[in-house]
């Protein structure tokens, strides 16, 4: 059996590396495969459409046919890998000792491990330890039949994607790539950077309204409402944009905005013209620059104001109140210079004493106490219609995604709520913002697992739930405001509707940004259906080597499931130690909640213990680094001011070339070592030590073949190719490093010479 198809009796797709009954058959899903397994290839399909059941799909494909070569599976977070490995897995006749998952919580000698263990076939990562890898030399693609690129959309200018697929394209002689994702963009240029970025031939776009698929989307009913601002806001946001109006004038009369109407002047103006006096001032004598320093101060308070503006016609009092708090903490100039203002003072106090929410807030717990008490109405009514079904019908809640662009409104959100007897909880990114610290993955799982186990209903998320992770099933989303983006607003509304029927709920300011940000994504989305169209006629094949299949025996896969077996019995014993049952009995004879979440016990049990194989792999391979390091470090000792040929070091001791050249690394890294030229070590005591001053580094940008520097928080300079002796990777947009070297004029400009990275 080499080509998929549907079991005669049942509505399954079959194949021999997929378990029996475990994906459902879907038209549209089998024609896309078919369609891009031989090429490389963008899928976009809205949310909850199954993108990740044809990656499956083909992966068993290029697994069975290619038995010598392996699969990376990639996605942006951690989560989200951990999520993709549950997934393929649960679909997958794989045994856990040939599956792998590498993130940065591995380190670069365990990653080794993993990399250069070939028995591995579905490794499962990270972008950014991908591409580190490639650059560090420890990971060929060569051996890799199928690369899959999840979240596709991401892979423009320096994101971890553009580099790993070039890479991809020049180590192998007969490439794959797939790449999935809900909406790749809106403008045509970023559209067309993605599937240049990826190389991809042929785009495969399905919507809602496909003949194909129509058939599997459970209706989704949008409705907008609309609010009208408080008096008390419409004071405070006419003071702002009074205020706002003053700056933009001052910038519009010295010629530094094109536009000449205040009104048509919006944030990517305002931050566009910043990037552009700050170029100036670098480019400037610094007696000179005092004009583009009041300039780069009226901008600054005139992107402050607009946002303080948007806050509160959008978010609220306590969102606004809250962000002025914290400028006035951070000491710049700029906010400083605000604050002091006595329109500013008169705002904070009056907005320290106002009680009043915004009215999308006094909305939102109406519709939710509605929502709940439609549910319960209806649970009880099948309650009295059902009474031998009453425990499992008990359980039954409906789960509300209410989405807020803002942590502080999220957070409002989240109290308000529960004080209303609503349970709800808050899941925000993992990056810290000032005072609050947000919430790392293990904070974020245990909130998804309390959301899905019914502790508490409604899930208040920034972002974060936007993009892949697990989110359980809701039938209800709420926005708490309007988002331009159409990638984030199809991300966001399918987060229902995937079961069932479902309800979207966008709430809008009138005349405010919301209106504004509302039209635009819907204008995106008709824009990216034309776009997809247009592109796809102007892609290009790449050149490959075709490679033969050379596809696994019988014998082979039944060898795979015998492993697999292996691996159930040890999670059946341990649930029934733990956990006091039997899952092969429960399993038939529990309601279907119960056995949904024995299912996931099992599935986590599952994924614990292969993260427990791949400890073991790369524990071992760790020991022989660190002894390595210990004997390495004292046999160079011995050489003195002379150092020592990498040679040397091979002959003298029996080594693995991969453990002698991690060992070398971490020496290097330790700073223990230096080298000398390409093939020669030494002690970094026994070296002579560089003249020069130790620097702060930041790169701003790269422009013309030189970067754009600020030194120590203070200066900026120029970075000339020639001035520069540093690994090539460091010099991108946002890098930061510590470096010897020198300050130095070169015409009116500061210029750095820099001598060693270290």
């Amino acid at each position: 059996m080499n080509e998929l198809t549907k079991y005669d009796d049942s509505q399954y797709f079959s194949y021999p590396l997929i378990k029996k009954d475990s994906l459902e058959f879907r038209m549209y899903q089998d024609i896309v495969f078919k369609s891009v397994r031989n090429k490389n290839a963008l899928v976009i399909l809205p949310t909850s459409l199954g993108k990740t059941v044809i990656a499956i799909l083909l992966c068993a494909e290029f697994l069975y046919k290619y038995k010598s070569k392996r699969v990376l599976i990639m996605a942006p977070t951690k989560p989200l890998i951990a999520q993709h490995m549950s997934s393929f897995f649960s679909s997958l006749r794989v045994p856990e000792d040939l599956v792998a998952i590498v993130s940065g919580k591995n380190q670069p000698q365990s990653r080794l491990a993993i990399w250069n263990n070939g028995g591995l076939r579905l490794v499962f990562a990270t972008p950014e330890v991908v591409r580190n890898d490639l650059v560090e030399n420890r990971l060929s693609l060569a051996e890799f039949s199928l690369l899959v690129f999840d979240e596709a959309h991401r892979a423009v200018k320096d994101y971890a994607y553009t580099y790993i697929a070039r890479y991809y394209l020049r180590q192998s002689s007969n490439p794959t790539i797939f790449a999935m994702t809900a909406s790749p963009g809106s403008e045509r240029g970023r559209v067309k950077e993605v599937c240049n970025n990826l190389s991809i031939e042929q785009i495969e776009y399905r919507n809602e309204e496909d003949p194909t698929v129509k058939p599997y989307v459970n209706p989704i009913q949008t409705t907008w409402e609309w609010f009208t601002m408080p008096q008390e806001y419409k004071y405070v946001s006419s003071t702002f944009r009074s205020m706002l109006e003053e700056k933009l004038r001052f910038l519009i009369e010295r010629g530094l905005l094109r536009k000449k109407n205040p009104n048509w002047i919006f944030k990517r103006d305002l931050i566009n013209l910043g990037e552009e006096i700050q170029y100036k001032i670098e480019l400037t004598m610094e007696e000179l620059r005092g004009p583009l320093y009041s300039a780069l101060m009226q901008q600054s308070s005139a992107l402050t104001l607009m946002y303080c503006a948007e806050l509160i016609e959008s978010q609220g009092s306590h969102s606004l109140r809250a962000f002025l708090n914290r400028i006035e903490n951070d000491g710049g100039k700029a906010h400083l210079s605000l604050l002091n203002d006595r329109r500013i003072k008169e705002i904070r106090t009056f907005i320290n004493a106002l009680k009043l929410d915004h009215p999308k807030m006094t909305y939102l717990i109406h519709i939710l106490k509605q929502h709940h008490s439609k549910s319960d109405e209806k649970n009880t009514n099948n309650m009295d219609a059902q009474p031998d079904k009453q425990v499992a019908l008990a359980v039954e809640r409906p789960k509300v995604l209410v989405f807020a662009h803002y942590r502080d409104t999220a957070k409002r959100i989240v109290e308000t709520l529960n004080e209303n007897g609503l349970q709800a909880a808050r899941f925000v990114g993992q990056a810290r913002r000032e005072l609050d610290m947000g919430m790392n993955q293990e904070e974020q799982s245990a909130v998804l697992e309390s959301f899905r186990n019914g502790e508490f209903d409604i899930l208040v998320a920034t972002s974060i739930a936007e993009e892949g992770l697990d989110i359980p099933q809701v039938d209800l989303v709420v926005f708490y405001e309007p988002i331009p983006s159409e990638i984030r607003y199809i991300q966001r509304r399918g987060r229902t509707g995937r079961k069932s029927a479902g309800t979207v709920v966008i709430l809008a300011t009138k005349n405010t940004i919301d209106e504004r940000y509302l039209y635009a994504s819907k204008r995106r989305i008709e824009k990216m259906k034309q776009i997809v169209s247009s592109i796809s006629s102007s892609l290009t094949f790449i050149r490959r080597k075709v490679s033969s299949p050379n596809p696994m025996t019988p014998e082979e896969i039944s060898s795979y499931e015998s492993r697999r077996k292996v691996l159930d019995k040890k999670i059946d014993k341990t649930l029934s130690s733990q956990h006091g049952i039997s899952t092969d009995d429960t399993i038939q004879r529990v309601p279907f909640e119960l056995n949904a979440n024995l299912v996931r016990l099992k599935d986590k049990s599952k994924m614990d213990l292969l993260s427990s194989e791949s400890y073991t792999l790369t524990n071992e391979y760790k020991k022989q680094v660190d002894s390595a390091s210990r004997r390495i470090h004292q046999l160079i000792a011995k050489s003195g001011t002379q150092g020592l040929d990498v040679d040397t070091i091979k002959e003298t001791y029996s080594i693995d070339d991969s453990v002698l050249l991690e060992a070398l690394k971490r020496l290097e890294k330790l700073k223990r070592i230096e080298w000398i030229g390409d093939d020669r070590v030494i002690l970094s005591e026994n070296i002579v030590k560089i003249s020069g001053s130790m620097y702060e580094v930041y790169v701003v940008k790269i422009i013309h073949g030189r970067a754009l520097v600020v030194v120590n928080n203070k200066w900026h300079a120029k970075l000339n190719h020639y001035d520069y002796e540093g690994p090539r990777e460091l010099l991108r947009k946002g890098s930061e490093f510590r470096a010897i070297g020198e300050l130095y004029r070169d015409g009116d400009v500061f210029s750095l010479r820099i001598k060693q990275i270290v």
